[in-house]
């Protein structure tokens, strides 16, 4: 939060020391864990299947939903240039219309990625249970040191292993420490209006969408004994390579 604090500050410096100018900041953190037995299902992000539907207490987990930390921070500044502004107050109609009423700002979000489900090959079906979750002898062991794409979390047997035929796996119905990747994106945007005529007024945007170009990982696969088995093979819903865009609107 130190640096998002800072960040405050210095937009209330800035207003405060030219009051012509204005910048406005609005930081959000959450630090949360939701519990249920039993969550939405999207076909995007979160598909819910309960093990047992006469007993939703053997389901009972973090939630499907379940978002421990997320920082968001959204910021405003109006650049102090052009007429009537700290720097350039006496230029000219053409230089102002050119260089002033400039503003910028930006979005950053910082979260963790929901939780994964792990699944094996259900040999209940025929008896009424929709899904079989594998063995892990602890939550902990699933870590690795190096994460990445090609190995997500420990898949060795001797940790995570489907469970013998008809009986029930011990594994919980959301996993909090198999996630999503972290979310890790910032938004910005640069923008100017024109009164063109009294009647008309123009604007222009210039607008850069993960300006970072961060990765965020999306699903792994979480099936025992399917060939990418800990593989992550694409990015999480809604995130994407950098991508700026230009625009120009009219009002009259």
């Amino acid at each position: 939060m130190t640096g998002s604090a800072n960040t405050i500050d210095d937009c209330r410096r800035a207003v405060k020391e030219d009051p012509s100018s204005g910048c406005g900041a609005l930081v959000t953190f959450q630090w949360s864990k939701a519990i249920d037995n039993s969550s939405e299902t999207q076909a995007w992000e979160i598909g819910d299947v309960l093990r047992n539907t006469y007993d939703r207490s053997s389901d009972r987990s973090i939630s499907g939903h379940d978002l421990p930390r997320s920082l968001v921070a959204a910021i405003v500044y109006e650049l102090p240039v052009g007429k009537g502004k700290a720097f350039g107050g006496s230029m000219n109609k053409i230089a102002n219309a050119v260089s002033g009423g400039w503003q910028v700002s930006t979005i950053a979000r910082f979260a963790s990625g929901l939780p994964l489900q792990v699944s094996a090959t259900n040999s209940l079906s025929v008896y009424g249970f929709n899904v079989l979750r594998p063995n892990f002898t602890n939550l902990k062991d699933l870590n690795v040191s190096n994460q990445g794409p090609d190995q997500w979390f420990n898949t060795s047997a001797s940790v995570i292993s489907a469970p013998a035929p008809f009986t029930l796996g011990n594994a919980p119905r959301w996993l909090p420490n198999l996630r999503y990747g972290a979310m890790q994106q910032a938004d910005v945007s640069l923008q100017k209006n024109f009164h063109v005529f009294e009647f008309m007024k123009a604007q222009f945007r210039a607008e850069a969408f993960n300006i970072a170009n961060s990765v965020q990982f999306g699903r792994a696969s979480t099936t025992v004994g399917a060939s990418d088995f800990g593989r992550v093979t694409g990015y999480a819903p809604g995130a994407g390579p950098r991508n700026i865009q230009l625009a120009l609107r009219l009002d009259f």
